[in-house]
């Protein structure tokens, strides 16, 4: 068997370092390229796998497509793994736009520079954040709902035009995997306001670091099916991996010795709206692909808890159950009034952060004490979202009158005037709703939920949209009230700054 050349980008980070461990663990069969910053962090962090004979550092910049194309010529797989992230992302939108969609673009180009460029296969990480804000009662979700990142979320307007550049790139063999919340001690670790962004009856269906490379890895075995490609799927964990935010916190809290998660912050301090998160209606199926689940949400407390207890030492079991209690809440405190927190943004007078995660401050100021608040898993029968076609058909079946009906479902409508039956992949021409037109596969469109590129990088103007638009007010009008006072949003950062 001929061994395979992986180019594994953002290694450095916790899904892509352990999608490089994971392939590294069979040299049998992976060769691994990666691109690294040079930096002191990057460095150290290398130096672990300093004799690993399959293993080839490059050190340069995603965003230099010298750097990229080096590391692509000669491979057979690109896991695209990389990402600036929040809540770095908040306080650098134009450096998440040039990383996120600037970098997948040098990837694009140097895929397709190479001889066999339909040879190679594309492994793009997308995310949850793309989907955004998604409480009970439309808590649970599929790939084709509407986008709708939330408000100053640059990290997932610039994941969103990074899949769409990957779904109409003209490369043969891609994929864009949605990677929900990732379970890892190193993200668990930071103590950042966005950890209050969320808010305390959101959902997610996590996966864990370690479920999260196998994955990777997986993908790029010969016996994945030639139907994996050309799509679109979510990342979860499954039944066993979704939760409130709160019952995470709940278990957390428990493996160092809090009872009560309430003890250490109070619920004011927590959004309300626009954070994303929901539970997967469709994981399972590439579960059922890649079979990368292993670990569950309560597998992972485990270990956090064993991880806690070692770093604590041996002289915790003296510190005062109240002392312990007092630090963290001192620490979420410092959180919460940080520059990206929710406290923040009150004091301040930032209304328009503040708005978008409380409605109003009016409406924060109505958050109840612990004493009122109520605290609940959502239950019932799943509301599944209409698509705007009949999606029980196969897909070698689409027909033109099927795109016109998505398209006038989105408040829009499609100008093309053929197509060819089944044809997913070839660009028909569209027109929202503000009469701007735009080129777009019934891929991107259909499957991935995408619609008009100019509205979606001018701003956040949601209310608007889902006055015009059936399809977008599936995830709008659920939670949001009739008489709420409409806001637009300019976005600062676009894709087209990136050249």
């Amino acid at each position: 068997m001929t061994k395979k050349r992986v180019f594994v980008t953002g290694t450095t980070g916790t899904m892509g370092g352990a999608a490089m461990k994971e392939l590294l663990a069979r040299p049998d069969r992976f060769d691994v390229v990666t691109l690294a910053r040079n930096s002191e962090k990057n460095r150290l962090f290398m130096q672990e796998f300093a004799n690993t004979p399959n293993l080839e550092v490059v050190w340069g910049d995603l965003t230099n497509y010298e750097d990229v194309l080096n590391c692509v010529t000669g491979c057979d797989y690109v896991i695209h793994c990389a990402a600036f992230v929040s809540p770095a992302a908040d306080r650098y939108p134009k450096e998440a736009m040039a990383i996120n969609y600037g970098g997948t673009l040098n990837l694009i180009r140097a895929v397709l520079a190479q001889p066999n460029h339909d040879d190679i296969k594309l492994v793009n990480i997308g995310t949850v954040a793309e989907t955004g804000d998604r409480m009970a009662p439309i808590h649970w979700g599929r790939v084709g709902d509407p986008l709708k990142p939330s408000v100053h979320d640059y990290y997932a307007v610039s994941k969103i035009a990074a899949e769409r550049a990957v779904i109409e790139s003209g490369i043969k063999h891609w994929v864009s995997l949605r990677q929900t919340g990732i379970m890892s001690i190193k993200e668990f670790s930071h103590n950042e306001g966005i950890g209050f962004h969320q808010p305390l009856n959101n959902v997610l269906e996590w996966v864990t670091d370690h479920d999260s490379g196998l994955l990777c890895a997986n993908a790029c075995e010969d016996w994945v099916p030639e139907e994996f490609w050309g799509h679109v799927y979510n990342i979860g964990g499954g039944e066993d991996c979704r939760v409130t935010n709160y019952e995470l916190m709940s278990k957390m809290m428990a493996k160092v010795g809090i009872d009560d998660f309430r003890t250490v912050a109070e619920p004011n301090w927590y959004a309300t709206h626009n954070f994303h998160g929901q539970w997967y209606l469709d994981s399972d199926k590439l579960n059922d692909i890649l079979k990368f689940r292993t670990q569950t949400v309560d597998d992972f407390i485990e270990y956090y808890g064993r991880v806690m207890q070692q770093a604590a030492g041996s002289d915790a079991a003296q510190v005062p159950l109240e002392a312990i209690q007092q630090g963290i809440r001192e620490k979420n405190l410092e959180a919460a009034l940080s520059d990206t927190g929710p406290l923040h943004w009150l004091i301040h007078n930032e209304e328009d952060k503040l708005e978008p995660f409380f409605i109003s401050r009016e409406k924060w100021a109505e958050i109840p004490g612990w004493d009122q608040y109520v605290l609940y898993r959502p239950a019932g029968k799943p509301i599944i979202l209409d698509h705007g076609y009949d999606e029980d058909q196969p897909e070698a079946e689409l027909s033109l009158e099927d795109v016109q009906k998505a398209a006038v479902f989105r408040g829009g409508r499609c100008l093309s005037k053929q197509m060819t039956i089944g044809d997913w992949r070839t660009k028909l021409t569209f027109e929202c709703h503000c009469g701007h037109q735009f080129e777009a596969s019934p891929r991107l469109i259909l499957e991935a939920g995408h619609w008009c590129d100019t509205c979606e990088r001018e701003s956040w103007d949601f209310h608007h949209l889902a006055k015009h638009s059936p399809f977008f007010a599936q995830v709008w009008q659920p939670l949001h009230a009739e008489n709420e006072l409409p806001k637009r949003y300019e976005k600062t950062v676009k894709d087209t700054d990136v050249r």
